[in-house]
């Protein structure tokens, strides 16, 4: 039982944190208007998009500890690199825009805070380039994990703070009929999609599990930290959600309206809020940038220094600009969330495909059951996500 504990406790780390920062300030934005919009009727969405987020997360998470490879390093080395730059092209943009949304929601965190935003910015982006610059992924590891403890304890106390109605969770937020033909639904269930299962979260999964030198014994370990992040990170969502059917939706005009409608709930909700904005905000940020490094860096073959500074910098420095000089971004973090679903897609693909390929993993291809419940989950992720992108018209 010891060595057990030891062997999950030695393999712990990548999976957990990219579920968490799965529940980054773009997420949250977009669980609390889906909330507000549609009630404890989007729960149900959350609880359920558990099932793919985690075999989609396993096949990545598969890939760097049984195959010994990031996602963009492995497509370069089986397509070839014409494929391995077309790759790297929607996952440069899904940086920058991650990026962009990042900021955004930090914004918001430091002004439930009562803290300056210009100033709060820009300290976070000079310690967010310290840390890159660094490129010390395992002492940075070490140190994002309490960080995430601390978005999952503020969001699992918002709920005390909100106080929602139990019977009514239970009795809308579990129910598996809701109104999947409404356009106004299949838009926020199309970016609770891409709210969940997002481009760089592919990259980094392999990538980190890569780095961290695991082995095929350590897949079972691997695979149910995976299964808890997975149901963690959704619970959160779902907690998100009640959270944002608790404020309304006519406070829902932009982030910083978001801030000002919270204060209906006393200051300590602006507290803890404010500290889950910036928790999920500033892991995102982390991991996505290491996620670029083992994606976009890998793929396109950038091993000088100067290379990996000047794409972070590019993906970066006007994605802060952005968030300075523009206030209403709501509209445009729940179109991204949308867009996501559709950037995904050619990563699925190539991403089944390199699991069940035996050349790439060391003789140990993914086993047929899996391979059919995760081509299952990624045509669900694709149907939800073109039908997102054709209700945003």
């Amino acid at each position: 039982m010891v060595e057990d504990i030891k062997s999950f406790l030695r393999v712990f780390g990548p999976a957990w944190l990219v579920m968490m920062a799965d529940v980054d300030v773009a997420s949250i934005i977009e669980g609390l208007e889906a909330g507000a919009t549609w009630g404890y009727r989007m729960v149900f969405i959350m609880l359920v998009l558990t099932i793919p987020l985690f075999f989609i997360q396993d096949a990545a998470g598969t890939l760097g500890t049984v195959g010994g490879a990031s996602l963009g390093e492995a497509i370069r080395s089986r397509f070839g690199k014409r494929i391995a730059i077309i790759a790297s092209i929607p996952m440069a943009a899904s940086d920058f825009l991650e990026y962009v949304a990042e900021y955004a929601g930090m914004a918001v965190g430091l002004y439930l805070l009562g803290l300056p935003v210009v100033f709060g910015l820009l300290v976070i982006f000079i310690v967010h380039l310290m840390i890159v610059f660094g490129r010390r992924y395992r002492e940075t590891e070490a140190a994002l994990l309490p960080v995430s403890f601390i978005l999952v304890a503020s969001v699992v106390a918002s709920t005390v703070i909100f106080k929602p109605n139990l019977l009514q969770v239970a009795y809308l937020g579990l129910n598996p009929i809701q109104p999947y033909t409404n356009p106004s639904f299949d838009y926020l269930l199309a970016a609770s999609i891409g709210a969940v299962i997002m481009p760089w979260m592919l990259f980094f999964h392999s990538g980190a599990d890569s780095r961290k030198k695991l082995k095929a014994s350590d897949l079972k370990n691997e695979r149910l930290e995976t299964l808890i992040g997975a149901i963690v990170s959704e619970i959160l969502m779902a907690i998100v959600v009640i959270d944002g059917s608790l404020i309304g939706s006519d406070r829902l005009f932009n982030v910083y309206a978001i801030a000002d409608s919270i204060s209906f709930a006393g200051r300590y909700a602006r507290l803890v809020l404010g500290i889950g904005f910036l928790a999920s905000g500033f892991l995102a940020l982390i991991v996505i940038s290491m996620a670029s490094a083992w994606g976009v860096v890998e793929a396109l073959e950038l091993n000088g220094k100067g290379q990996f500074y000047a794409l972070f910098l590019i993906e970066s420095l006007p994605a802060l600009a952005i968030v300075l000089l523009v206030e209403n971004y709501l509209s445009l973090i729940l179109n991204l969330m949308v867009i996501y679903t559709v950037i995904l897609i050619p990563l699925l693909f190539f991403l089944g495909r390199l699991v069940a390929d035996k050349r790439v993993m060391n003789g140990r291809a993914m086993g047929k059951t899996r391979m059919y419940i995760y081509w299952a989950m990624s045509i669900l992720v694709a149907a939800g996500g073109l039908t997102g992108l054709v209700s945003m018209f």
